[in-house]
């Protein structure tokens, strides 16, 4: 979805306005999601794709920030290595 400022959303729900991102973008998702998150004035979400096992470490590092920092971000993890 393209929001009033250019950028672009990759999903908007009812809820949410979330950012997709491989498990190596993870510090990045985080900005980009709060970002939409004002703009559509919906929760932020972040869908983190970890392909193998060693991007669990970025799954780690993203919800160890949110957590430290109060963040109001949901997380989900998909693909072969995700839960």
């Amino acid at each position: 979805m393209v929001l009033p400022d250019k950028t672009r959303c990759d999903c908007v729900t009812d809820t949410h306005a979330i950012e997709f991102d491989f498990g190596s973008g993870w510090a990045e998702s985080i900005g980009q999601g709060l970002h939409y998150s004002s703009m559509t004035k919906k929760k932020a979400g972040i869908v983190l794709i970890l392909e193998t096992m060693k991007d669990r470490k970025y799954w780690i590092r993203l919800n160890t920030t949110i957590e430290h920092f109060n963040l109001p971000i949901e997380t989900w993890a998909v693909g072969n290595a995700a839960y």
